[in-house]
């Protein structure tokens, strides 16, 4: 069978995500990423022509442009990613773990360890196309499935060469949590999982802290969930973090991100801990805010790993510069690694 698989957005640059694969005459789009600041391009968007997209999972630069996608357009995703479509739009249920079958394609899905309702895809075409939409192996409350082999994977790089473990990150945050501080952060990623994590940091350092209402939503809405799609043993530390009593004026807040200045929160230093805007990334050098990250993606020992437990021999790094140096790093010869926007596999 012969396969297209076109990246028309995320290769080169971490930017939005939209990948076209097409195969027996049908065509899917895996994710409909929308801006992720001001000025950044989705001229993907125009013109396009599918059968049917898949979501991977509910941040904006993966569900961002669904709402100019035409509305007539079958779109699959979990029932915790509908949750964030544009109101109205109607939707087919991906199985967070489990088969399908869309548009004649078999679609095999699993928790890719980086969100609520998250999962990556892969595609029974020519030997097996790999998506991992955004993915991590070191989540504390997020289980990584493991995938079917693959012969073609598309691969989440946004942090490129990088690879320090989560643990060595917790503990430079930790470091920085001696003033009052608030943290920034997707409701349905990094925030459950910090929100353990800083409630048991809390009580052992003695420093009061709290979380917004968004944070605390998710949190309940991640244990009306199957227990199978968080990790074995948190859901007792999510009760108790739930129905602990907080005061109103804490040291630390945990909240969601909407795009927060210094200017609003006069009392508490911005800690940021995932992906900086370039309005960001100015506010840092300018010493207004602080970075520490958080991981949430894979790192560059985790890439190497699902090639591995894929079997690739193709591989695509996606949303990050340097592929070619993160090709070199996965000790990727010029003929497994996609470069290009365009490939054709026949298998």
């Amino acid at each position: 069978m012969s396969v297209r698989i076109e990246v028309l957005s995320g290769l080169g640059a971490k930017a939005p995500a939209a990948i076209l694969v097409e195969a027996a005459g049908k065509r899917l789009l895996l994710d409909a990423g929308g801006a992720l600041h001001p000025g950044q391009s989705i001229e993907w968007v125009k013109g396009i022509d599918v059968d049917a997209v898949l979501i991977s999972h509910d941040h904006f630069d993966h569900i961002g442009a669904v709402s100019a996608l035409p509305s007539a357009l079958p779109l699959y995703c979990t029932p915790q990613v509908a949750a964030a479509l544009p109101s109205g739009r109607d939707w087919r249920p991906l199985p967070e773990r489990g088969e399908c079958r869309i548009a004649g394609m078999r679609v095999t899905t699993g928790q890719a360890g980086h969100s609520l309702g998250g999962v990556w895809l892969h595609l029974g075409i020519a030997d097996g196309v790999f998506y991992s939409g955004d993915a991590c192996l070191e989540s504390l409350l997020f289980p990584f499935d493991e995938p079917p082999p693959a012969r073609v994977a598309l691969l989440d790089a946004s942090y490129g060469v990088y690879d320090t473990p989560q643990v060595q990150c917790r503990e430079a945050i930790l470091q920085r949590l001696t003033e009052p501080r608030v943290l920034p952060v997707p409701v349905s990623g990094r925030a459950l999982e910090m929100a353990l994590w800083l409630d048991a940091q809390a009580a052992r350092l003695g420093m009061t802290w709290n979380l917004d209402d968004a944070c605390r939503e998710a949190l309940e809405a991640l244990l009306r969930l199957s227990p199978e799609l968080r990790r074995e043993g948190s859901d007792t530390a999510i009760r108790r973090l739930l129905d602990a009593s907080r005061t109103a004026s804490p040291m630390l807040w945990l909240v969601a991100d909407r795009d927060d200045d210094p200017e609003d929160w006069p009392e508490h230093r911005l800690l940021h801990t995932g992906y900086l805007t370039p309005r960001r990334q100015r506010q840092r050098v300018g010493g207004e805010i602080d970075w520490q990250r958080w991981n949430v993606h894979l790192r560059l020992s985790h890439l190497r790993e699902v090639v591995r437990r894929l079997g690739a021999r193709r591989v695509m790094p996606l949303f990050t510069t340097g592929v070619d140096e993160i090709s070199r790093s996965l000790l990727l010869s010029r003929e497994r690694t996609l470069s290009g926007e365009i490939f054709d596999a026949v298998g």
